[in-house]
């Protein structure tokens, strides 16, 4: 079996929180503070008995951030394991969690999901849940409260020593789907309580202890000591060898132990340790005299079990006489082998294993987290890994299909997966040749660069270098913020393909803003450079863009009228930079001379002088060159502002729109007199937040 799933209810800043993992490794991704460390937490309080939670340890802050009062609220952790096996349930404590294709006959709309994980794989599932809630003499006043003022008394009575830990297995219920928590809870905060033991919905009652035994839990914190680690008396070393102790013949075990008593022998029969004997017994004679006097002897009191002996196994580099030679990323590395041992050797003692990392990028070379995260992906069936992460290398050769994204949304963080239903997405309207999973090609494609997405607020999409390398220049050059500061990824899809990577924004996957950015391609008359049949490729682009994403809410796009370098140049404050270049890159003054007339001529030949330059020059390079040449006046085209008004609507909070103000201030730019004018970068920018935050409302 494995763990499936994990549902947190109003624990920390878990709302309705729902985690699904698969077999081998899985990682939870999310910025600081969206919860990564608290999904650990609530893993091992509902399975690692190493870690200790009871009723002493409950906090006020335990309680979700979004409850505006905690008291009467209940915690809920239910963990759903899947793949049961006839052997897995030959274990007592597995078979009590089972919850076979019989037993969902018998259960409500509510417990739906249940049924349909069965069926989906024909094996049977478990689950073990915690509930955190008052004790029943407080439920049952707060249901039997007769007016609001009892009801608020009985409420504002109750206190952390009030709450009961109840852990039970086979509860078939999806606590965080909609109206499930209030129908077996009650909506609290109206003043209706339901009291209930409705063993259907919560389940039955369960030894927790029993069901930790057929379960290894392991946890390794992101600040980790390993040498401590390694040096104590229950390191892994130690726990591999009680594990396989059982192998030990008779005679191995004798001849280590006689081996300690021969020690033992010698190290008494030492001259000196006979001298120190005899001088000891000499002074007592002294002091009290030879009729009150002890007798002692000194003796080796080496342990001569091989329990006890086994405790001295240590490691040690190979060329070296300390792990003190060894480096942090080394140290860090052995320890996760050593646990991968340790697991593989209690396959026959546990159920399973599951092993729970926090970033174990720390101190490690990139080259080598993505060696690491690849072996741990091919561990053995009996260990399952979750990891948190912010290395966008290890997100590289992750699996979307076991990742788990978090968002933090007000005073609550959201799990999102970017591979829900992504596939039936991808076959009905990409209409996907030769059977290709959507899954596995976005895999692939996220490589290190652009897995940059998983981890940002907000994600724009842009087609070619160009734009890669001058947008982020001109933000930051006008708007007095970086796009890394915005928390935005900028992603170049080296293509005009975006509804691939885009298909993975969307209310039930992932629920971020993705701004496409993409060229109309609109042919202006009397160019000698112009291609007639890219205005009709993007005229089908936007088709295929509106047909796709029209209804979506989390994307957008964004038409250049023509290319982003002719767009660029249809500014007119940013025509200095590119006679600017045009001064460095071509050497005859007369050549350069009719460059920088055409650039400030007719439409036309600006379009031409300016696609002339980037076929010349390479679209990317001129972009370069350009990046080292504008300030603070450039002027980003609207279509651009749009995009970034899109993609950061949920980011730019007002210090930022201050900060954005203050620049502006700062380096003397002025909303233009004149009546033709657009107005500045900040406040174009500005205007347009404001226009979609006024539409969403």
């Amino acid at each position: 079996m494995y763990l499936k799933s994990i549902q947190i209810v109003n624990f920390r800043n878990f709302k309705n929180a729902h985690f699904d993992f698969d077999k081998g490794t899985n990682t939870i991704i999310g910025e600081n503070d969206s919860g990564k460390s608290n999904a650990l937490a609530a893993i091992r309080i509902l399975l690692d008995s190493n870690f200790l939670y009871t009723g002493k340890n409950l906090k006020e802050s335990d309680f979700c951030h979004d409850l505006d009062d905690w008291r009467g609220h209940w915690i809920i952790i239910s963990a759903t394991f899947d793949g049961l096996t006839d052997e897995d349930t030959d274990n007592e404590s597995c078979d009590e969690i089972r919850i076979g294709l019989e037993d969902c006959e018998k259960i409500d709309e509510g417990c739906a999901w249940t049924k349909q994980l069965i069926q989906s794989n024909g094996t049977s599932c478990g689950t073990v849940t915690l509930y955190i809630r008052p004790s029943a003499n407080i439920q049952k006043k707060l249901h039997e409260a007769q007016s609001p003022e009892e009801f608020n008394k009985t409420r504002d009575s109750i206190q952390l020593a009030d709450y009961d830990f109840d852990y039970r297995a086979r509860s078939m219920m999806d606590f965080t789907k909609d109206g499930q928590y209030t129908k077996i809870v009650g909506n609290i905060d109206e003043g209706k309580y339901e009291y209930q033991e409705d063993t259907k919905a919560l389940g039955v009652s369960i030894h927790i202890l029993d069901f930790w035994k057929c379960i290894s839990v392991c946890y390794i914190g992101a600040l980790r000591d390993v040498k401590e680690e390694l040096y104590r008396r229950s390191n892994p070393l130690k726990k591999i060898f009680d594990v396989s102790a059982d192998n030990l013949s008779k005679e191995e075990i004798r001849g280590v132990e006689k081996k300690a008593a021969d020690l033992n022998k010698a190290l008494t029969s030492i001259s000196f340790v006979k001298s120190m004997e005899q001088g000891i017994n000499d002074r007592l004679h002294n002091i009290v005299g030879l009729v009150y006097s002890p007798d002692v002897s000194v003796s080796s009191r080496l342990q001569e079990n091989i329990d006890i002996i086994s405790r001295y196994l240590s490691l040690l580099p190979t060329d070296e006489k300390d792990m003190d030679y060894l480096g942090l990323g080394h140290l860090n590395v052995i320890y996760m082998a050593l646990k991968m041992v340790e697991f593989d050797a209690r396959r026959n003692h546990e159920v399973l294993n599951i092993m729970l990392i926090e970033e174990p990028e720390a101190h490690i070379h990139t080259h080598i987290q993505k060696s690491l995260f690849s072996h741990l992906k091919s561990a053995h069936e009996y260990t399952q890994v979750l990891m948190t992460t912010h290395s966008t290398h290890i997100s590289e050769v992750s699996h979307i299909h076991s990742m788990n994204i978090l968002k933090k949304s007000g005073k609550y963080s959201i799990v999102m997966h970017p591979d829900n239903h992504l596939d039936c997405f991808g076959n009905s309207h990409l209409n996907l040749k030769n059977g290709l999973s959507l899954t596995v090609c976005l895999e692939r494609y996220l490589d290190a660069k652009r897995s940059t997405l998983l981890f940002s607020k907000g994600v724009i999409l842009v087609e070619g270098d160009a734009e890669e390398i001058l947008i982020p220049a001109m933000v930051e050059k006008a708007m007095g913020v970086s796009l890394d500061e915005l928390g935005i990824g900028l992603v170049n899809v080296g293509s005009v393909a975006f509804e691939y990577i885009a298909s993975m924004f969307s209310t039930e996957r992932v629920q971020k803003y993705c701004a496409i950015l993409t060229d109309s391609d609109v042919q202006i008359p009397g160019t000698k450079s112009g291609k007639g049949q890219a205005e009709g490729l993007g005229r089908s682009r936007k088709e295929k863009l509106e047909a796709l994403f029209g209804q979506n809410a989390w994307v957008d796009y964004f038409f250049a009228p023509h290319t982003f370098e002719v767009d660029f140049a249809g500014e007119q404050e940013n025509r200095k930079f590119i006679s600017a270049l045009i001064d460095e890159y071509y050497k005859r003054e007369d050549s350069a001379q009719v460059h920088k007339e055409e650039i400030n001529g007719t439409e036309a030949q600006r379009y031409d002088a300016v696609m002339g330059m980037a076929k010349q020059l390479g679209k990317g390079w001129m972009a370069t060159l350009l990046a080292g040449k504008i300030d603070s006046s450039v002027t980003i085209p609207d279509y651009i502002l749009n995009a970034l008004a899109f993609a950061s609507q949920e980011v730019v909070t007002e210090n930022i729109r201050n900060k954005m103000k203050d620049y502006e201030s700062k380096i003397g730019l002025r909303y233009p007199v004149s009546q033709n004018s657009k107005g500045s970068n900040v406040s174009r920018f500005l205007k347009f937040q404001d226009r979609l935050l006024k539409e969403k409302n």
